[in-house]
């Protein structure tokens, strides 16, 4: 059989069959899993189980063939080879078709016709998908055996419900066995008991899709692919849909991290770029401001301030020495951040005078110089060398007036 199946490559790599049956009154499962290997399929456990709900221990797939060979299903075997309705009529007469399905395995000479009540088959469908499993195909009877019968050689097989005869690779009898022994079988180097003889025929009659068997429920097992199919659909776009969203929004974490450490690169040097502005603004309003003062300095005072200084050294006797000569002095000492206060229109001179006369002659040329107001001797005294020191404020007229 690894042979004759080395070539099959299904899209599942696990396919698992259960036939649900009945011992001594209550139900019993026997499964089996069959994995590809290698291009090979190989029985990887077989089980057996009370409840659907023991299944989730056993096998982690949910996907699962489901075989019914209870008591409530009903099997013939009549010489009638025709078409299916034929097949019905001849085995159970007046059979409600609308309240049971049917499936049929014709041989040569005889056909095999196995029954289930529609509600109890979906009974069954309904415990194992509450039990968080997906039934794909369903099965009655032990019709599912014509499987095996290439790998037979003629020999009966058993299973948990039947033993079943073969010849010319034909299944040609099935009879019923009330004893439940358990033997084994070797078929093609796949050891297996004979409970689970039908879980195996169930599935390498879908591993080769033999398409021997008709009945109403093939409609069924159609729709049960189908929904597979639409719920295998949704999960695996589901998943990949998550798991591309997660790589989306990996790939945009990396991106907007990447950017936000360059945005905070960013920002620290626009703060230091704000606070260096803010400070050459300060430093700058300042300087406009000191500049503007001695502008308003300039032009205010300076063309003038010459005009004075030249018109009072010009009168300044000989024996006068001047050590000061300040035009608009500071009322304060220069601070920092603070106001530059000045006395404007005012002078202050200071100085050495060697003869009184000379010295009252030139307080009387400058008291009478048409731009100053009044000439104020705010010091004067003698020392011991007939030196005096003095300190004058002249007080310059607002209009400025010139001679």
């Amino acid at each position: 059989m690894a042979n004759l199946l080395s070539s099959y490559n299904p899209i599942r790599k696990t396919l698992v069959s259960i036939e649900y049956s009945i011992q001594e009154g209550k139900p019993i499962l026997f499964g089996l899993e069959l994995v590809q290997k290698k291009g090979e399929l190989d029985i990887n456990q077989t089980f057996t189980l009370k409840q659907p709900e023991e299944l989730s221990k056993f096998s982690k797939t949910t996907h699962l063939s489901l075989v019914i060979t209870d008591d409530n299903v009903l099997s013939k075997e009549v010489q009638q080879t025709g078409i299916d309705a034929e097949i019905v009529a001849e085995a159970f007469p007046n059979l409600n078709l609308n309240d049971f399905y049917y499936q049929i395995l014709r041989s040569t000479s005889s056909s095999f016709i196995a029954v289930c009540r529609k509600e109890y088959v979906e009974t069954c469908i309904e415990k194992f998908q509450k039990a968080g499993n997906i039934i794909t195909t369903v099965s009655l009877g032990v019709l599912k055996m014509t499987a095996l019968s290439r790998y037979a050689q003629d020999t009966p097989l058993k299973s948990y419900t039947a033993e079943v005869g073969f010849s010319n690779e034909e299944l040609i009898s099935i009879i019923s066995k009330r004893e439940h022994i358990e033997e084994r079988h070797n078929i093609e180097g796949l050891i297996f008991p004979t409970t689970h003889t039908l879980p195996l025929a169930v599935i390498l009659d879908i591993v080769f899709n033999t398409g021997k068997i008709s009945g109403n429920l093939e409609t069924r097992n159609q729709e049960l692919q189908k929904r597979y199919k639409e719920t295998r659909f949704f999960k695996n776009t589901l998943q990949f849909g998550i798991g591309f969203l997660l790589i989306t929004l990996l790939i945009n974490f990396f991106v907007f991290n990447e950017n936000y450490k360059k945005w905070q690169g960013l920002q620290e040097e626009l703060q230091v770029y704000t606070t260096q502005k803010e400070q050459i603004t300060k430093k700058q309003a300042e300087v406009n401001t000191k500049e503007a003062l001695v502008q308003s300095i300039l032009t205010t005072g300076f063309s003038k301030s010459s005009y004075y200084t030249d018109q009072i050294v010009q009168a300044q006797p000989a024996t006068v020495l001047l050590t000061s000569f300040i035009y608009q002095p500071l009322i304060k000492p220069i601070r920092k951040d603070k106001h530059i206060e000045l006395s404007e229109n005012m002078i202050s001179i200071a100085g050495k005078s060697t003869d009184k006369t000379q010295f009252t002659a030139w307080l009387r040329t400058m008291e009478n110089m048409s731009y100053i107001g009044t000439v104020t001797i705010i010091q004067y005294g003698l020392d011991k060398k007939n030196t005096s020191d003095f300190e004058l404020t002249l007080k310059i007229k607002s209009n400025g007036a010139k001679d």
